[in-house]
């Protein structure tokens, strides 16, 4: 059973990568370990972002 703080945990995470970044290393180590579609599902987004 997950922690109660796994929720708040994850969120931080996110606002924390998006307020201070991620250095390139990581963002590629962590991608490499998704499965396809979620890793296609992020590049899409991450596109959609850049065109705005």
């Amino acid at each position: 059973m997950a922690a109660r703080s796994d929720g708040p945990a994850c969120i931080t995470g996110g606002i924390a990568e998006a307020f201070y970044g991620m250095p390139q290393e990581l963002r590629d180590e962590t991608l490499k370990r998704l499965p396809e579609d979620i890793r296609e599902g992020y590049e899409l987004f991450r596109w959609n972002i850049g065109q705005r």
